[in-house]
């Protein structure tokens, strides 16, 4: 509940990333209780605040019925790591031969923005082919989406687009433990 209630409070967007990737609704589901339940979930909510605030990860001002929840420095690292452990591309049974390649061109302006996208394209499972191009056997349309709303990014930042094969793929095959054709 904590780690739901924080990234709750990190992302403003929720409703764009729902839009996105369609199946981020299950992350919702949690809030959607009977009205018989309301009052158990409002008070484990206050808790969660209460324990957020507690660890220095958010701030909280106003009174009980107006306050006001604003996350932290130390909050936003938290969200980060969160976001970087759970970023999963899920592999289907059969591999069906194509490779994803993702390219970027992030500015100069943006080199933390790149840095994250490195990040969570590493702990998603990609293979760095160089700095700006990255490779995944499988597919991942909502993963990428996920990333290009959390990095407030657009297409013309990220590019990814489907190959039917790449020159000398060995070790690629080999990192992606699929076996050689």
């Amino acid at each position: 509940m904590k780690n739901l209630l924080l990234r709750s409070i990190a992302v403003a967007g929720v409703i764009s990333i729902v839009l996105m990737a369609p199946k981020m609704t299950r992350v919702l589901k949690e809030l959607d209780r009977p009205a018989k339940n309301r009052a158990q979930l409002y008070r484990r909510i206050t808790q969660g605040i209460n324990r957020l605030e507690r660890d220095g990860l958010v701030t909280v001002s106003g009174e009980y019925a107006k306050r006001r929840v604003k996350i932290t420095d130390k909050g936003r690292e938290v969200v980060e790591q969160i976001e970087f452990g759970e970023y999963v591309i899920e592999e289907p049974a059969f591999w069906d031969g194509k490779w994803r390649v993702l390219i970027f061109d992030i500015s100069e302006r943006r080199r933390r923005t790149r840095t994250q996208l490195r990040r969570l394209l590493d702990g998603a499972g990609f293979m760095r082919i160089q700095d700006s191009v990255w490779v995944h056997p499988y597919p991942c349309d909502e993963f990428i989406s996920l990333v290009r709303a959390h990095l407030k990014s657009g297409v013309g930042e990220m590019r990814i687009f489907v190959a039917e094969a790449l020159e000398s793929d060995k070790s690629l095959r080999e990192h992606f433990r699929l076996g050689l054709p």
